[in-house]
């Protein structure tokens, strides 16, 4: 006898499986730093600081308003992709797709998503974002060699 597993099942790891991706795909990317003089007589606990200080004024301004689409546009993606997983999920495993769970599912995951998104983890992506906390850092005095 074979055992099929139900679709709202094979949704429920998927949706788990999206989620840990979402999770681990995209962290907040961080300035990392020249040790030139300004540096060094600031120190690196300070240079931290300063960087949450101007990221901070990047998510104020209209790089802020900007990323706000992307996070849009980022739900919108993941919410359509669950929801294709679902149905394909249930096919693969025998059963009539539960479109209202699946539907449910991918709505709570493109949520879930857009939330990521607008907490700063997409942002930390944008070159619009790197570019305004690299002038905003280098008007404090420190050299931005690269992100991490």
């Amino acid at each position: 006898m074979k055992h099929h597993a139900s679709s709202s099942s094979v949704f429920a790891a998927l949706g788990l499986c999206a989620a840990l991706l979402s999770g681990c795909a995209t962290p907040v990317a961080k300035p990392a730093f020249y040790p030139n003089a300004h540096y060094q007589q600031m120190g690196p606990a300070q240079a931290q600081a300063d960087a949450q200080a101007c990221s901070e004024l990047a998510r104020q301004s209209e790089v802020g308003a900007v990323n706000k689409i992307d996070a849009g546009r980022a739900a919108a993606a993941g919410a359509a992709g669950v929801g294709t997983a679902g149905v394909v999920g249930s096919l693969l495993s025998g059963h009539k797709p539960d479109l209202k769970n699946i539907a449910a599912g991918a709505a709570a995951i493109g949520a879930g998503g857009a939330a990521a998104t607008a907490a700063g983890q997409s942002i930390g992506g944008s070159g619009m974002y790197r570019q305004f906390v690299q002038q905003c850092l280098g008007e404090r005095g420190y050299q931005v060699i690269g992100w991490h």
